[in-house]
């Protein structure tokens, strides 16, 4: 465990033992070992591991002090566990939290035994006792062949892995940015150009109104899928022209002569 995360979980685990400094929540049974160097609620909380035949033992979601208390507030009571507990069996190397998958991948946690199981032999005598007791006595009255229910596994649906938030904005950013690398693209391959500087007019005008004649000039050519099309769309747009100008159709028609024989462009038409 890395020590910002070692350093979390201390600092937790003493708060939250001043915090319950006025009462006890485990079974502090007492000890048939008068030399043993354990109390006698840590050597119930240690016979977990010798019950269950294994040096890893519970799930801790988050190295982060919500996860701690949540932790011991869902699994505290199974395991007789409580922050001091805890807190003493790391001081002594008795226990160590870890990466759950193993280092590298530190999504969740667990506690591991630092002893061998040989060293907590016997310690959860009392706990595989009360298994089999349960296993074979009848519950409320049922036949002697049922045993009780297992109880529910804790509820897992509303947990969200800090790793997987990560992922997940990762792929998001990344979709974002691809995007908006499509729509530039886009953009800069646009022929569309206003050559204002070999009009005599346009090139008085500011330059945000010839931007925005790019802009609109895009669009409707978009809008319009052939010749035949765009010829209509520019006669639709000299009639406006006249009505809005309060020109006379004379005056368009002088326009298109300025227009056919001043030949400004015709060399980029000619490229085309």
């Amino acid at each position: 465990m890395i020590k910002k995360h070692q350093h979390i979980f201390n600092t937790t685990l003493k708060e939250m033992i001043a915090e319950q400094a006025t009462g006890k929540v485990t079974d502090n049974a007492s000890s048939d070992s008068a030399d043993s160097p354990f109390t006698p609620a840590e050597e119930k909380f240690l016979g977990k591991f010798d019950a269950n035949g294994t040096r890893h033992i519970g799930l801790i979601y988050s190295p982060s002090d919500i996860g701690i208390r949540e932790f011991i507030s869902r699994s505290g009571a199974d395991l007789n566990l409580t922050p001091e507990i805890l807190l003493n069996l790391i001081r002594q190397d008795v226990v160590k939290i870890v990466p759950y998958t193993g280092y590298g991948r530190n999504n969740d946690y667990t506690i591991e035994l630092q002893l061998s199981l040989d060293d907590v032999k016997g310690l959860g005598a009392d706990d595989e006792k009360e298994a089999e007791k349960s296993k074979n006595s009848p519950a409320g009255g049922a036949p002697d062949d049922m045993s009780a229910p297992a109880p529910p596994e804790p509820e897992l649906a509303w947990v969200v892995k800090y790793g997987d938030v990560l992922t997940e904005s990762a792929k998001i950013a990344k979709r974002l940015i691809s995007e908006k690398k499509s729509v530039k693209k886009t953009v800069k391959s646009d022929k569309t150009k206003i050559f204002a500087d070999n009009s005599r007019i346009l090139k008085r005008l500011p330059k945000h109104f010839v931007t925005q004649l790019t802009k609109i000039i895009d669009i409707l050519d978009n809008k319009t899928k052939n010749i035949s099309e765009k010829e209509r769309l520019i006669a639709d747009i000299l009639d406006n022209l006249q009505v809005n100008f309060n020109l006379d159709p004379k005056h368009i028609a002088k326009s298109y002569e300025f227009h056919r024989t001043q030949k400004r462009l015709q060399k980029y038409i000619n490229k085309q």
